[in-house]
């Protein structure tokens, strides 16, 4: 069975790592938020808010991660307080040279998610004779990231150096649609040759068209 795996780096770009960690126990479930930003103040001459978009948040990811040590799982030697400050050491500690907190990648199936620790929650919740703790649950939610190159990128939805996806509208050409996302009407004879567009001078309504970065 494959397990969620919590990779830690020193650096956004996720180039050196720093260690990393399989979870005892898959979570049951991974939450996954969005949010958008607004501006607040009304427009001119309107009593209320436009509700005018100002920005998209971060996503959020939230799980919880249960460590056990009363004998359930016999994977590791580690004991349940070592494995939550490994936990710790891969996510939360401050790293010196880098005045930064760890960035991660966050992977398990269909999920592949790159940020940093926005919060921790650490319940101990089983305890032996001695005080010993023998079972932890942490709370933990991610915020993605992404370095300053790509959110450049991102933040420009127009840029050639990422791909497009446009259903073709009336009225539409393939030169007009290349002069909108490269700058270059000139490139409409390649963007025809990537998808395969026999016609590309009568493109008919719906058709969804695929924009690559072109050097």
């Amino acid at each position: 069975m494959a397990k969620l795996e919590i990779k830690s780096y020193k650096d956004e770009k996720l180039g050196t790592e720093l260690g990393s960690m399989k979870l005892m126990f898959n979570p049951s479930t991974l939450s996954l938020s969005h949010s958008i930003d607004y501006h607040d103040e009304p427009a001119p001459n309107r009593s209320s808010p436009e509700a005018r978009y100002k920005k998209t948040e971060p996503e959020i990811l939230s799980f919880e991660v249960l460590f056990d040590g009363s004998g359930i799982s016999q994977e590791s030697k580690e004991t349940v307080s070592e494995k939550v400050e490994t936990f710790k050491e891969l996510t939360y500690y401050y790293i010196g040279d880098t005045h930064q907190t760890p960035f991660v990648n966050i992977v398990w199936g269909d999920i592949n998610f790159k940020g940093r620790l926005k919060s921790l929650d650490i319940k101990h919740t089983l305890f032996d004779t001695e005080g010993k703790v023998l079972r932890s649950s942490l709370s933990v939610s991610f915020t993605n990231t992404m370095d300053l190159e790509t959110e450049a990128k991102e933040s420009d939805r127009q840029s050639p150096d990422l791909t497009h996806v446009r259903s073709v509208k009336a009225g539409d050409t393939l030169p007009l649609l290349c002069n909108e996302i490269y700058g270059d009407a000139s490139m409409y004879l390649k963007v025809a040759r990537i998808n395969g567009l026999t016609d590309f001078r009568n493109l008919q309504p719906g058709t969804e068209v695929t924009f690559p970065p072109i050097k």
